[in-house]
């Protein structure tokens, strides 16, 4: 097969997922926003706080049980799916084991941290959703291995949907935090059982734990590490503003950071379908994997330059009709400053995951991690006090130290790429967005700043004006377009699948 066959099979099989996630996304997005609506005006801010805490917590544990199987099990099974039921097997008693070793470690470090009683039982309740989710994680994994994301997907909405309105129910009914976590556990064991009872189709669990994993477990070591540590220096401000401020503020940092959180689902979606095909490519010696690369970088900046340019300036909006700003009106800077992340975020995890999917520099990127947490941690320590004196607002200083930090991975994961990996990338790929970006800003500047139009009336206009732009700019090639037109059809397909 040539290079421009290849090449195009690529993009077929990219397309092809996330126009699958996609279109589970958009319904899991509705849900998400929903949730988004409701919980930080009915919990307010120091309940919602401490709910933003304990799931920073529990990130944290989701990913000691993990132990690198999200990166590990769908690059091995890339490579050899014979071995994937073998894996998939002892990643699933691996990961029961972790999880009772990581339970009594987090619930120590709670203590010492002198959490309320609230918050403690907060930790505990979605402790035990992370029991369900090892094992929805893992079966995930092995779905992306295979680049069949139907599956996972369909876990994902179900769960979704019943969060959403079960929670918003709760309450409606007066419930606290407490309450939405107990429907977040539940909703978590319904993504496993759908997962599960579709995973029969495709591969047969003997929930047997072969030796031989250890090998490999040794092998996924700095999987398990990177994905550790940018975890903690992604959720550790979570911690540090519950100790050196208060619950409120916690609530308020909270509340900007799950709207960008939501936002982050679009790398994340590109990177699951992508991943897979960085593992495959690793020997390829016909420059299809530096192409790859080159244009998933061009993606991320199309997506993300408009994207970070569009929350900046909506910022106030976004977070008035979420959450109010009578409430969360702090917010407003915080979110700001992540949307200032956004392209760089969307950078770094291209990067990441050529370095660790076909690079083969796992190591180098965990240590990375680790110098990150210090980075952020160190960024944290000065920042969150001074803004929190300054403006009364810690989540000021904590959203600083996570733009350093992400500017701080991006340039050791360039430093870090192998030479030619970069080599088909040209400078257009940034002007054109940039200058497609500023053509957008002409007339949606003066519709947000003088006519008094609804926001998301200007907003949709300016995704038009920027689409618009691209392909006046003549961004995309023939071949590209028609890609995008079957992924749009793909995914309204799906969509329509999905809602009935």
């Amino acid at each position: 097969m040539n290079k421009q066959n290849t090449n195009s099979n690529i993009r077929q099989s990219v397309a092809r997922n996330v126009s699958v996630m996609f279109g589970a996304q958009v319904v899991t997005w509705g849900s998400s926003f929903l949730l988004l609506y409701f919980l930080p005006r009915y919990l307010g801010p120091e309940d919602f706080g401490r709910l933003y805490l304990a799931l920073s917590i529990k990130m944290i544990l989701g990913l000691l049980i993990d132990f690198g199987g999200n990166y590990l099990i769908p690059k091995e099974v890339a490579r050899s799916e014979s071995k994937g039921a073998q894996i998939l097997s002892s990643y699933i008693m691996l990961r029961i084991v972790l999880w009772i070793l990581s339970v009594g470690l987090i619930l120590l470090v709670s203590n010492l941290l002198g959490y309320s009683e609230h918050v403690h039982l907060l930790i505990l309740i979605l402790i035990i959703a992370k029991l369900w989710e090892g094992g929805t994680t893992a079966f995930s994994a092995y779905f992306q291995g295979i680049e069949e994301m139907k599956y996972p997907s369909m876990g994902t909405i179900v769960e979704r949907l019943f969060v959403a309105f079960v929670a918003v129910g709760a309450l409606l009914m007066g419930a606290d935090s407490i309450g939405v976590a107990i429907v977040i556990t539940v909703g978590a064991f319904l993504n496993l059982i759908v997962i599960y009872w579709f995973s029969k189709r495709v591969v047969r669990v003997k929930y047997k734990f072969d030796p031989k994993i250890f090998s490999l477990l040794k092998s996924g070591m700095p999987f398990f590490l990177f994905s550790l540590f940018s975890v903690i220096y992604y959720r550790i401000d979570a911690v540090m503003l519950a100790s050196l401020t208060t619950e409120e503020v916690t609530g308020w940092y909270g509340g900007a950071f799950r709207f960008f959180d939501i936002v982050m689902v679009l790398p994340l979606l590109y990177k699951t379908a992508i991943f897979p095909v960085f593992s495959k490519l690793w020997d390829n010696k016909e420059g299809i994997l530096e192409s790859t690369v080159g244009q998933s970088l061009r993606l991320m900046i199309i997506l993300g330059i408009p994207t970070a340019t569009a929350i900046f300036l909506f910022a106030e909006p976004i977070i008035h009709f979420f959450m109010g700003l009578e409430g969360y009106g702090p917010s407003v800077i915080v979110l700001q400053i992540f949307a200032l992340s956004i392209p760089i975020i969307f950078v770094d995890i291209i990067l990441g995951s050529a370095l660790m999917g076909a690079a083969n520099r796992q190591r180098a990127w965990a240590v990375v991690g680790l110098l990150a947490i210090f980075v952020n941690i160190s960024a944290n320590y000065m920042l969150i006090p001074y803004t929190q004196t300054l403006f009364a607002n810690g989540g000021i200083g904590a959203s600083i130290a996570t733009l350093i930090t992400e500017i701080f991975v991006m340039g050791f994961a360039f430093y870090l790429l192998p030479n030619g990996y970069l080599q088909t990338f040209k400078g257009t790929y940034i002007l054109k967005p940039t200058l497609a970006t500023i053509i957008m800003l002409i007339p949606v500047l003066p519709l947000l700043l003088f006519t008094g139009l609804y926001w998301m009336v200007s907003l949709l206009l300016a995704g038009i004006f920027y689409i618009s732009a691209l392909l006046l700019l003549k961004t995309f090639n023939q071949e590209e377009l028609k890609l995008i037109k079957n992924f749009i059809s793909t995914s309204q397909k799906k969509l329509i699948v999905y809602l009935k």
